[in-house]
């Protein structure tokens, strides 16, 4: 319990931090995008590291066992993108370029993180478990998925007309896509865990759903600042991918531990 306390006092510490740094004087210092980009890194390595944990905890027969390691290998590509962003950022000292070696790494791990996320709502709806039918149960993917369908095209048009390299459109289109399609499983595993919200995997999910929340505002921010110069959301869009990473981090970490009691 103390060591749970500690690792969630540490992670808020750094959010705050990162906060006081995005929207305070030091935005554009040297000190800030290190901080910010190797605290972004800490929490996709500790996501990626507390996965394969958790995987390994699981027994070879449980089914629970897969997502777990496709949710690893999705943290892992993700870090093994933000290296290649820390890279230019604190070795080079440049601008990342867009798109840039670690984009083809983000992609592959969004694509992972899709796969494991839907596996573990498939498998929590074979469980068993007094959860509805299969509508009510896929109700609140099925919401993420309409609200898309009715902001698909305000949201998106401007990024498709915009007269930007291919490369460059074609990634701001994905991001923003791929990260509504991430959170919807999430708001699935997050209504099932409040529904038993006796057990404590409404620890584990309500901060992963927060996480790929804050992650899907910053690829939608993102996406627009680099077709339109919005210069007052750059800090917002630079914070939010901070706490996404922590919080998800602190997910899986919950994960553990419950393997662990």
């Amino acid at each position: 319990m103390n060591a749970s306390r500690t690792i969630t006092g540490l992670i808020l510490l750094l959010i705050g931090i990162g906060m006081v740094l995005c929207f305070g004087p030091w935005m554009d210092t040297a000190f800030a995008r290190s901080f910010l980009t190797l605290s972004k890194l800490l929490g996709l390595v500790v996501a990626a590291t507390a996965s394969f944990l958790s995987y390994e905890k699981h027994e070879p027969q449980d089914r629970q066992r897969r997502p777990w390691l496709f949710l690893a290998f999705g943290m892992l590509f993700a870090a093994g993108g933000q290296s290649v962003l820390a890279f230019h950022q604190i070795v080079l000292e440049v601008a990342t370029p867009f798109p840039s070696l670690g984009d083809p790494l983000f992609v592959f791990s969004s694509l992972l993180l899709v796969w494991a996320l839907f596996d573990f709502c498939r498998l929590a709806s074979r469980a068993g478990l007094p959860l509805g039918e299969p509508l009510v149960f896929w109700s609140p993917a099925l919401i993420v998925f309409g609200l898309v369908a009715i902001a698909a095209y305000p949201m998106l048009e401007p990024l498709a007309v915009a007269q930007v390299p291919w490369e460059e459109k074609a990634l701001n289109l994905y991001y923003p896509l791929i990260s509504f399609v991430t959170l919807a499983p999430c708001m699935v595993a997050l209504r099932i865990s409040y529904k038993f919200r006796g057990g404590r995997l409404l620890f584990v999910w309500l901060p992963l759903a927060l996480g790929f929340t804050c992650v899907l505002v910053s690829d939608v921010l993102f996406a627009y600042l680099t077709t339109v110069n919005v210069a007052a959301l750059d800090a917002l869009a630079t914070f939010l991918y901070l706490p996404g990473y922590l919080l998800i981090a602190r997910g899986t970490l919950f994960e553990l531990e419950l393997l662990r009691s």
